[in-house]
């Protein structure tokens, strides 16, 4: 399951985006647990270059332990965006 977010501000992203170093070992960290069975399911947000924003879940997320998870990286996303 995908959807899309519309911004409403938010830090400036560059035009011309490049590929974000630590953000592709990250996700490819999380594809090797995944693929070893570690990680069984999964949800996100993604920024994409012109401030756009989408998410997306798959696999076993049905529970309180994911809800939480995510509670725990909005409460750190919030406070970075009032830095």
């Amino acid at each position: 399951m995908a959807g899309n977010v519309i911004s409403l501000g938010g830090a400036i992203v560059p035009e011309e985006a490049q590929a974000n170093a630590t953000l592709v070992e990250e996700l490819e960290r999380l594809l090797e647990a995944a693929k070893a069975g570690e990680i069984i399911g999964m949800a996100g947000s993604y920024v994409h270059k012109g401030r756009a924003a989408s998410y997306s879940y798959a696999g076993n997320v049905g529970g309180f332990a994911i809800i939480g998870g995510l509670e725990c990286a909005k409460e750190h996303l919030v406070r970075l965006a009032l830095l």
